[in-house]
């Protein structure tokens, strides 16, 4: 006889009512750590405290922690350099194109799902050097970066994209999870002038959203 599932109730951070962890989905925003959707307000926890993150995961059922080891693993496929990119034939390249800089391989894998479900050409750069490189070679309709990156800062790639002639009027959205006041936003539009800042995590809506405010609706 199967063991049954175990029960973990826990209190939504929104709204504060009680729902079975074991039950729950995990959301599908841009996030290293995904969490869990209330299925009352229909909203995750990874805006929550991270004390109410600790809590939850220090007390979750080992099934609990097995599901989010699977959850969030991400399939390895060969990543595409960008001088093997440049070899491909820019023309046959679905556009619009979004140039996807970032370095955290789960939330290029959503964030290229969503994309790419919109009807959107992706390439995809894990850092700013990469990242100025496919722009030059490539001319995306819109660049999709994360501020925080290794050998280039997004921003620093931002304002490099517009002293370039050719890539000046690309509109360039930066994503961030720490440089989320008021006054990192207007700064990144006054020096980086990018055209949205959107505080991470971000979830499906909000891309979307972003997405096609640039580049028109979906193509789906």
């Amino acid at each position: 006889m199967e063991n049954p599932t175990p029960h973990h109730v826990v209190r939504c951070a929104s709204c504060f009512q009680n729902f079975d962890a074991m039950e729950a989905a995990f959301c599908q925003c841009l996030a290293a750590e995904r969490t869990l959707v209330c299925p009352h307000c229909n909203r995750c926890f990874c805006k929550a405290s991270i004390g109410y993150k600790r809590q939850f995961w220090t007390g979750a059922p080992r099934e609990l922690s097995l599901r989010k080891q699977a959850d969030h693993a991400v399939p390895h496929v060969p990543f595409a350099t960008p001088a093997a990119a440049t070899a491909a034939d820019a023309a046959a390249l679905k556009r619009p194109l979004v140039l996807l800089c970032e370095d955290e391989p789960g939330i290029r894998m959503v964030a290229t799902k969503v994309i790419e479900g919109l009807g959107f050409g992706v390439l995809i750069a894990r850092n700013g050097s990469e990242g100025l490189e496919l722009a030059r070679s490539h001319r995306p309709d819109l660049v999709l970066t994360d501020a925080l990156m290794p050998k280039l800062d997004g921003r620093e790639m931002a304002k490099q994209l517009r002293a370039d002639p050719d890539l000046g009027k690309v509109p360039i959205v930066v994503m961030t999870s720490l440089y989320t006041g008021v006054k990192y936003r207007l700064e990144a539009q006054r020096h980086a002038k990018v055209d949205d800042y959107l505080d991470k995590p971000i979830d499906i809506a909000q891309l979307t959203t972003v997405l096609t405010r640039h580049l028109g609706p979906s193509r789906a």
